[in-house]
């Protein structure tokens, strides 16, 4: 069921920016361009100041927490001949400084001059220089302050490319970006700037959509970039180039390396998997577990329901965007099971047996965990343990690895919450599972 209802009211309650805050923004960026317009220092110089990135584009997402969001706005000016690229930020920096309102919380970076409104948000005032000539027209350069430099830059271009992109898809790409940067920011489970997500995901949308039925709702717009996305990553399994749309001599993914890539694309496939089988669920409070296991406890929060008895059931509902997926293809030809012991101390007193999804055990119980199966000798059993709930999470201790390996294994309870064990049968010549057990849950109280 895609519950598009709920997740409107998810993006309206959860993720979208207050509307407070994005009011107060737009006072502080009034107030900000026409301090900047009345300097003496630019007076000959001032163009106009242009919201840019996220703000711009309006995929701003409400922060995690207490934390402040950020904001971009680029003073666009004309060239001081005697300037160096440095001193158009380090100009503009003396200048706020020299303001009893701004002295306390300016700071300088590379290539702009922060305002830090401290409890809400950073603004990011970037200077750039606009030339116009007969060979090349016009030009924008944004000032690196570290290297003493010039960088060429498009940002009004890069926004007219993602307001085309919008267009395409009636207005659902803006709410498509703010879900994915939703789940970089509260799951954690994957990094990529937002310029970066934003391209990949404005790349997945082509010409004529407005004309198809993939962009009917907001679950139908999520799940059809969902399955771009995972498609193209799949199909590159090196890191490929993302350039700016609107100058591609610009490499977006520079702070990117394959290592992140790798686990950028490991996380899509993941996510995808499970925003198609939460669609595919008809059962309502089921649909809301698999929901809330996409986008964790907010989702459809005003829905309370009741604790089920299975292990599965109440797992849905929990944040396992860390535990990895098998990597091998399965070929059931046999059968796997797991028994598992309770014990006072590893290989020590023998206190009963535990079957899945037991009673809660008390922290430092020790269990061991056997295979009993029908395979040769020539089969490798390979254990996962997986720990979830928010506990292990602060504790920085979820698992989720496939890492250990032969018939048995021994593992002591330490954090509540309902975690699960699960073996397979691998035929490591032919890189195939022939059997798996099936997760195996451990309450702990």
């Amino acid at each position: 069921m895609k519950l598009d209802h709920y997740l409107t009211n998810f993006l309206k309650d959860t993720v979208n920016l207050n509307q407070s805050r994005i009011d107060t923004l737009k006072q502080r960026v009034d107030t900000i361009s026409e301090f900047v317009k009345q300097l003496d220092e630019f007076e000959d110089l001032f163009i106009e100041t242009t919201p840019q990135g996220s703000w711009a584009h309006k995929t701003i997402i409400r922060p995690v927490g207490n934390d402040d969001f950020d904001a971009d706005l680029v003073f666009f000016l004309n060239e001081n001949e005697d300037w160096q690229p440095k001193d158009y930020i380090d100009t503009l920096y003396h200048c706020f400084m020299a303001s009893n309102t701004y002295k306390d919380m300016v700071s300088r970076n590379t290539r702009c001059v922060t305002l830090d409104y401290a409890g809400d948000f950073h603004l990011d005032v970037i200077p750039c220089i606009r030339r116009d000539s007969v060979w090349d027209g016009e030009t924008e350069w944004i000032l690196n302050r570290q290297d003493n430099s010039e960088e060429q830059t498009n940002p009004d271009g890069y926004s007219e490319w993602f307001a085309d992109k919008t267009r395409e898809t009636d207005g659902y790409l803006i709410k498509v970006v703010r879900l994915f940067k939703y789940l970089r920011d509260h799951k954690k489970t994957f990094s990529a700037k937002s310029v970066l997500l934003t391209t990949l995901l404005g790349n997945r949308i082509h010409l004529f959509d407005n004309l198809s039925n993939n962009f009917s709702d907001t679950s139908t717009s999520l799940q059809t970039i969902f399955n771009r996305l995972n498609d193209y990553l799949q199909e590159n399994p090196i890191m490929p180039t993302v350039q700016n749309p609107s100058m591609p001599s610009e490499n977006f993914n520079r702070h990117w390396d394959q290592n992140k890539y790798d686990n950028f694309r490991n996380c899509i496939q993941r996510y995808r998997e499970w925003i198609e089988d939460a669609i595919a669920e008809q059962d309502r409070e089921e649909c809301i577990l698999k929901w809330r296991k996409v986008f964790g406890g907010d989702f459809a929060k005003s829905v309370i329901i009741e604790s089920r008895s299975s292990g599965s059931t109440i797992i849905a509902s929990e944040d396992t965007s860390h535990v990895i997926v098998p990597p091998w293809p399965i070929q059931r030809v046999g059968s796997l099971n797991i028994n598992a012991s309770l014990h006072s101390s590893k290989e020590g007193g023998f206190l009963g047996n535990y079957t899945s999804d037991g009673p809660r055990l008390k922290p430092d119980t020790w269990i061991h965990f056997s295979a009993n199966h029908t395979f040769s000798q020539h089969i490798r059993i390979k254990w996962q343990v997986v720990n979830t709930g928010l506990v292990a999470r602060l504790a920085r201790s979820l698992r989720g690895d496939i890492n250990q390996v032969g018939s048995d294994i021994w593992e002591h309870t330490e954090y509540k919450g309902t975690h699960w064990v699960e073996c397979f049968a691998v035929d490591i010549k032919k890189g195939v599972c022939l059997g798996k057990s099936g997760r195996f849950y451990v309450n702990v109280s």
